[in-house]
């Protein structure tokens, strides 16, 4: 799952759950100690829907579908694929228009600037200045995002290879996937959430 997903499928009420969702691509275990409680659940819930995430079945699937010049980074990419599909298919999902969810969570970002870590405060301007979120809606604004990481591995033996071309060639299929996809990582994640609830009643 990419940012989008997380921050949807954490977004139960709890500003500090949803932001340690978004915070766990940018923390390191050695840093947790310094948040309090419900924003390292929200850390913690973003590892187990990783986990979820990449072992399931369908996921596999899509990732089979990346062809062999860039296999290696099929996870990845898919994680993006599927914010596309999120982003492109919002109002089956959320009553809430996608360019105002996403604008209260860069204000959610932006309350708890003081806390962020450093890596994500470097990309907060590009995130919201481009509108990242919203933007990953249009076949457009998922290349620049795949491009971006793209560019990270470009010096390395095997670099990606025309990334966006893997979504264009696997369209159809992989927005099967995802919609096959989605409604099971949702469920997982209101498990997730109703066992951190349970705990906190029962502390």
């Amino acid at each position: 799952m990419n940012y989008l997903a997380h921050i949807y499928l954490a977004d139960h009420g709890s500003e500090k759950l949803l932001l340690g969702n978004f915070l766990g691509d940018f923390v390191r275990k050695s840093e947790e100690p310094a948040y309090e409680d419900t924003i390292r659940q929200g850390i913690h819930m973003h590892r187990k829907i990783d986990s979820f995430t990449d072992s399931h079945p369908i996921f596999l699937i899509s990732r089979r579908r990346v062809s062999d010049l860039n296999r290696r980074y099929a996870g990845v990419l898919v994680d993006m694929f599927y914010d596309h599909f999120l982003a492109k298919n919002w109002q089956g999902y959320s009553g809430i228009h996608l360019e105002k969810y996403v604008h209260s969570f860069y204000e959610v970002l932006n309350r708890n600037i003081t806390i962020l870590p450093g890596k994500l405060k470097r990309i907060m301007p590009y995130l919201t200045e481009e509108n990242w979120l919203l933007n990953y809606r249009e076949i457009s604004g998922i290349e620049q995002a795949v491009n971006n990481i793209a560019r990270r591995f470009a010096h390395s033996r095997r670099p990606m290879n025309q990334p966006i071309m893997e979504l264009i060639n696997n369209y159809e299929g992989l927005e099967n996937d995802f919609r096959a996809f989605f409604p099971q990582a949702v469920d997982y994640a209101n498990q997730l959430i109703q066992m951190i609830e349970d705990e906190e009643i029962y502390r």
